[in-house]
């Protein structure tokens, strides 16, 4: 029975198996290294890569995030009646505004959905659509969910070194917290488009405690879904995810994400079953 294709791209570092099954539509991003004769483009099957050796602090080119076309030859794929795109926050993405001139481009009807977060966090949202047009809800049925869940979503999550980020200038300088020390990492919560920060930690192991504790107060009334993430890093997205209890799910950065916040990271994100958090 036709109906709504679910449309986002790679950075929501969603398992292949995930998006397989409720039939999301992953567009892939190109990652440009220095000096390379091609650009490194990111599978769209959830498979993840990790920046190893010289790249991991040299000064990256950047990410392609998904053309006007490609946006459009997918909202066109044969089989649906609608189309629902879901991208990160508009303000760390051009990738709503280039879905958006598709869908004016479109010839069947297309919804372009800002998220208000991104990665793992856009993850949960695309997944809380996903399910609804499986449901069989209309196309504003899952945009209505897609809404819902945008406005719920918390991330939470922890940098092993804040000079990645920083130099892709997409986080304002004041929002992280810089520590010199070996070993210390800084840490910050998004959430409807904004991050604030939640300070530093001296090790991994505090640094697991403060995101332990960030989740547990914002699940007190239950949860819906939940996922930990983590960028050349499992052995501490392990170790985090048994100490919230289990999570749905844990993902690998793409390389694209990667390029913005280096490698290390971990953390987790969730969606709430109630306004708490």
């Amino acid at each position: 029975m036709p109906g709504v294709l679910i449309i986002t791209d790679s950075s929501t570092c969603l398992p292949a198996e995930i998006s397989h099954s409720l039939d999301i539509m992953i567009l892939p991003i190109s990652v440009h290294l220095p000096d390379a004769a091609s650009a490194i483009v990111e599978e769209a099957d959830g498979s993840t890569w990790e920046l190893t050796g010289d790249l991991a602090t040299e000064e990256l080119m950047g990410a392609n995030h998904p053309f006007v076309t490609e946006y459009l030859s997918s909202i066109e794929t044969p089989g649906y009646d609608a189309a629902l795109v879901i991208t990160p926050a508009v303000e760390f993405s051009t990738m709503f505004r280039n879905a958006a001139l598709a869908s004016e481009l479109a010839t069947r009807p297309t919804v372009v959905h800002d998220s208000r977060t991104a990665a793992a966090g856009q993850a949960l949202v695309v997944l809380a659509a996903a399910r609804a047009a499986q449901r069989g809800e209309t196309l504003e049925g899952v945009r209505a969910v897609a809404e819902i869940a945008s406005r719920r979503v918390v991330l939470v999550a922890s940098l092993a070194s804040v000079e990645p980020i920083l130099r892709s200038g997409e986080v304002a300088e004041e929002v992280l917290t810089h520590d010199d020390d070996p070993g210390a990492r800084s840490h910050f919560k998004m959430r409807d488009g904004v991050i604030e920060p939640l300070g530093s930690a001296p090790d991994a192991l505090s640094s697991l405690a403060l995101l332990c504790e960030a989740y547990r107060s914002g699940t007190g009334g239950g949860v819906e879904a939940s996922t930990v993430f983590h960028a050349g890093a499992q052995p501490l997205a392990d170790d985090l995810a048994e100490l919230a209890g289990g999570v749905d799910f844990i993902s690998g950065f793409s390389i694209a994400m990667q390029v913005y916040t280096g490698t290390g990271v971990v953390g987790i994100a969730w969606l709430p079953a109630t306004m708490a958090g």
